[in-house]
């Protein structure tokens, strides 16, 4: 979905250039035409001379997760990062979730998780390396009311880091994930993302940057962008297992 120009230059004005932190790797980002995702790969793409190849898939589906791994193969020859950003919550109590609600959190958050790991794990485990990152949230960490899918998801999203990096450590693979508190994200702006500045209004911005107890402003998806760009770099290379918290200070006090 094309966006107007103005909202391309204003989108992630915060990248700068990645030093060369992956030259010559090959990444698979989920959920990565806004927000997060988009930062991740975007700036950092063009400025570094990078190239990028879009893959339409629906992440609770095996085959298309499967279809991630030949697609950077056909396209690239390898692949080196998996970084499962893809993810989605419903606000309601969990006796007023529909089955099919419920299911659709735990599809898109943990059960993509699952389906791109299993994707690219023997290519990882052949080659004797690779490094998995996942969105995670705060709210893995600590509760939000009316929130349960997401808060369940996003729970078992940082123990299961945890877990892989066990299994997966002696074979030469890393895993980590991010912990995001509130982030100025096209979910508050509409989409396709309004301009930051008037996508959402000053109050909105003050409320959901109150819960950033430090900093008291909301992220931007640059600065987690850069945690993963960390995480999957090889300055993070005795780094596995661990839930990067990038809050404003969020989870800092009770």
């Amino acid at each position: 979905m094309a966006a107007e120009p103005e909202v391309l230059a204003d989108e992630h004005p915060l990248m700068r250039q990645g030093m060369g932190r992956l030259r010559g790797r090959v990444a698979v980002i989920t959920g990565a035409n806004s927000g997060i995702g988009r930062a991740t790969v975007d700036e950092v793409i063009a400025r570094e001379g990078g190239q990028a190849v879009f893959t339409k898939i629906d992440v609770t589906k095996q085959e298309d997760c499967d279809r991630l791994l030949t697609s950077a193969l056909e396209a690239f020859g390898d692949l080196d990062i998996l970084y499962n950003n893809a993810g989605a919550g419903i606000r309601k109590k969990l006796h007023e979730h529909t089955d099919d609600e419920w299911n659709f959190v735990l599809n898109t958050n943990l059960n993509a998780m699952f389906r791109g790991a299993r994707a690219v794990l023997p290519h990882f485990i052949k080659k004797g390396s690779g490094n998995i990152v996942t969105t995670a949230s705060t709210f893995g960490l600590l509760a939000s009311a009316e929130y349960p899918g997401y808060c369940a998801t996003k729970a078992a999203i940082v123990n299961l880091t945890r877990e892989m990096a066990l299994d997966y450590g002696p074979l030469g693979i890393r895993v980590n994930c991010v912990c995001p508190g509130a982030i100025e994200t096209p979910r508050f702006r509409g989409f396709p993302p309004k301009p930051t500045l008037s996508g959402i209004t000053e109050e909105q911005r003050k409320t959901m940057g109150s819960s950033n107890k430090a900093l008291l402003r909301m992220g931007r998806p640059e600065e987690i962008a850069y945690g993963v760009l960390f995480l999957v770099s090889d300055e993070a290379s005795f780094v596995t297992g661990h839930a990067l918290v990038i809050d404003g200070g969020q989870t800092i006090d009770a």
